[in-house]
């Protein structure tokens, strides 16, 4: 502790002061402050004094500064130093603690050095655990050790499994001589690998020529240039000495404790690594089991895909009959129930179906230019009719813009953020709409809806959570569709954006790369209007291989008027053809029996009868072989389950076209 007085000298000085500079107490008193402090300081301390004079307060001195103290024997060192006004019946004084923080400093420097080594280890961990070389590994490791632990030399030594012997796998700076001498090293060896195989721990020797045991090895050791050594045992994970690590020194030397515990973690990871080279082939084992559940999971898909949709088709297409049968009031509404009802679930197998799908790698992206204006009408003639039903303004602005993605997935997108939009706005609007930014778009869904609070934000994306809709309870929906928006921008790798404000109303915005080129026009057939009136002769031949479904789509198809003929393979629906060439039109299943399919029907009928024959194709496959179908005008896909009307008002428009 030393006070100065207002023109910088010193006016008192404890008895640590003349410890700490070395200055006889006598030698210190009045003489300046700068008195204490390297030459090179000096003259910028007096502005500094002065300035700190004029608004003394308890402080810091030079905060964020390195600051040194001057010995009389001219060596500096480290300090840290506090200032404190004093005042001295109108005059100033300032006491000014000084502490030496060399102690301090050593050891920050020595953690900021334990700090790097360990960044270092982390950088080379990242690279090494995404490594598949082997050998290339060990000389990356071995490397680092040596630089580590400051040697000339080292190596890197595995054990043979079948003789238990260590054996060189990699190595610095060793002559074929000491390679030959230390080619295969058993725990009856006097060596130090030798020694720590044998005791299964660390073995240093600080000097080789002063070691008795190690006299058989000296002659090799003077030849190639080492006199110190020290061998680690590498342990696998279950405790057993797999390997050894051996780093070799010029001189006389014992590696430092920080160092050897370093070293040791290095150790830790070149265990690991070698652990997974030897599990190389459980690992090739496992891969194999994986592709195999995925390729029974796709099997799965495709059979859950066909089969679950089969049983609701004949429900819908039975309930569409009934609807078409007079009976009473009773009667119709429990028919408006169950078409409800098979409704939602289909809704829900479809939801469940792409959840799958997705999860699976099913659904390959299949990137294109295309224009955003055309995908924006699809939307509105979809969802118009429902939000006018909700008393809903649904406002979808116009967009000359185009983007490289895939249409149908983002389409995808869209249809699940407009449809929740819908079902969370009980009174305003729902808007569409897009913003050019540079080299994207993006494409907002607005509302004037419910909104979702911020804490919930973070579920929405959760399978089956409603927002303010507590599980078990009746709702409308399922809470799937942001799930698979979400799996979907993930596959697409784009940006979904959402803001929402409780009672205001939300906004999704997806954010895709905008095309390079000009857009080709997205193709879609336009929706034709169904015929008031049809001939009731038209003959339709169906083919179905599901008795079920066959018997309720012939049903359906006879109850609106049309002549029906039934068929189950590809055989039979050419034999019906040979007996009587008058078919109008074709309506078959994609996936028949015997590996058959529709597509081959269709063919197969169109050359039997030597002309376009008009066909509906209907599938409960919903895999990307049925988007690469080839378009034809004359063919129509429908996935089922389709509703009974709208397969009705398709046939008619077919028929019509």
């Amino acid at each position: 502790m030393i006070i100065i007085d207002e023109s910088g000298a010193i006016r008192f000085a404890n008895r640590q002061a003349s410890a700490l500079f070395g200055y006889p107490h006598e030698d210190i008193i009045g003489r300046p402050v700068e008195y204490l402090m390297p030459e090179r300081f000096r003259k910028r301390h007096l502005s500094l004094r002065e300035a700190y004079a004029s608004s003394a307060r308890l402080r810091p001195m030079g905060a964020g500064l390195s600051l040194f103290g001057r010995r009389c024997d001219g060596t500096e060192f480290p300090v840290e130093i506090s200032l404190s006004p004093i005042d001295d019946g109108g005059r100033v004084l300032v006491a000014a603690a000084i502490r030496d923080v060399t102690d301090r400093k050593r050891v920050e420097a020595e953690l900021s050095a334990q700090l790097e080594d360990m960044r270092d280890l982390r950088d080379m961990s990242a690279r090494l655990v995404e490594a598949a070389d082997l050998p290339g590994i060990l000389e990356e490791v071995l490397d680092a050790s040596i630089a580590l632990l400051g040697a000339d030399f080292g190596n890197i030594q595995l054990c043979d499994p079948a003789t238990g012997m260590l054996k060189i796998v990699a190595q610095r700076g060793f002559s074929p001589a000491f390679l030959e001498h230390f080619a295969s090293v058993d725990i009856n060896e006097p060596s130090a690998c030798g020694r720590a195989l044998r005791a299964g721990e660390r073995v240093i020797i600080e000097d080789v020529a002063a070691e008795p045991g190690y006299l058989p090895h000296r002659d090799i050791a003077a030849r190639s240039g080492y006199r110190a050594v020290q061998s680690t045992p590498i342990r696998g994970r279950e405790g057993i000495v797999r390997g050894m690590l051996s780093t070799h020194f010029r001189n006389p030397h014992r590696p430092s404790d920080r160092e050897l515990q370093l070293t040791d973690i290095y150790l830790r990871l070149v265990a690991e690594l070698v652990a997974r080279a030897q599990d190389e082939e459980v690992v090739r084992s496992a891969r194999d089991l994986a592709n195999r559940a995925n390729q029974a999971k796709s099997r799965f898909l495709a059979t859950a895909s066909h089969d679950l949709r089969q049983p609701l088709q004949t429900l819908s297409l039975l309930n569409g009959t009934l609807r078409r049968i007079s009976m009473d009031p009773a009667g119709k509404e429990a028919l408006a129930q169950q078409e409800l009802a098979i409704s939602s679930m289909s809704r829900l197998l479809n939801a469940l179906l792409d959840i799958s799908k997705l999860e699976s790698g099913a659904v390959k992206p299949d990137p294109t230019d295309f224009t955003v204006g055309v995908l924006f009408e699809e939307l509105r003639q979809e969802f118009a009719g429902l939000a006018n039903n909700k008393g809903l303004t649904l406002r979808v602005m116009a967009c000359e813009d185009s983007v490289h993605s895939d249409p149908s997935l983002v389409g995808q997108i869209l249809r699940n953020l407009i449809a929740n939009a819908i079902k969370y706005t009980r009174a305003g609007w729902v808007a569409l709409r897009c913003e050019h930014e540079p080299a994207c778009v993006r494409i907002e869904v607005l509302d004037t809806g419910i909104g979702i609070p911020a804490e919930q934000l973070r579920y929405i994306y959760d399978e089956f959570y409603q927002v303010g809709v507590p599980p078990n309870t009746t709702r409308e929906g399922y809470g799937l569709g942001l799930s698979i928006v979400q799996r979907l921008v993930a596959l697409l790798e784009v940006k979904l954006e959402v803001q929402s404000e409780v009672g205001k109303g939300s906004m999704f915005a997806l954010t895709l790369p905008a095309s390079q080129g000009a857009a080709r026009p997205s193709a879609r057939i336009e929706p034709e209007p169904p015929a008031s009136q049809r001939q009731a002769h038209d003959r339709v031949l169906l083919v179905e291989d599901d008795p079920a479904v066959l018997g309720a789509t012939r049903m359906l198809l006879k109850s609106d008027g049309y002549e029906v003929i039934a068929a189950a393979t590809m055989r039979e629906a050419l034999q019906r053809v040979r007996e009587d060439v008058r078919i109008d039109l074709l309506v078959t299943d994609y996936h028949l029996g015997d590996g058959e399919t529709g597509t081959e029907v269709i063919a197969a009928l169109r050359a039997e009868l030597g002309r376009g024959l008009k066909a509906v194709l209907m599938t409960g496959d919903t895999s990307s072989a049925i988007k690469e179908l080839p378009r034809d005008p004359l063919v129509r896909v429908v996935s089922k389950p389709v509703n009974a009307d709208d397969l009705l008002a398709m046939l008619r428009a077919l028929m019509e076209s």
